[in-house]
């Protein structure tokens, strides 16, 4: 189930809203470089199937880096991975 919510970056306390998960038909997965997330749509076929040995299975729009299945999300303003997750209130299927 995919969620919707605020997170707020750790080491440079900035909060952004942050979306993680997946439905039915598509997965966010999130870039190695900018740690941004993606929407991929899947239409019910795991995109694991679709990965290469280290779990890319795709490049990022906006920097061009790998988006990658075991990548996770970072803050936009500083790129740290401390992150501390707020409430997700918006979830889809």
């Amino acid at each position: 189930m995919g969620q919707a919510g605020t997170a707020r970056c750790q080491a440079c306390d900035h909060e952004f809203q942050l979306w993680r998960g997946g439905g039915f038909q598509s997965q966010i997965v999130f870039c190695e470089d900018c740690g941004k997330g993606e929407s991929l749509p899947h239409f019910g076929k795991p995109l694991r199937e679709d990965a290469d040995e280290s779990g890319g299975v795709g490049q990022c729009r906006r920097c061009s880096g790998r988006l990658n299945l075991n990548a996770s999300a970072r803050c936009p303003r500083c790129r740290s991975p401390r992150l501390e997750i707020g409430e997700m209130d918006l979830m889809w299927d």
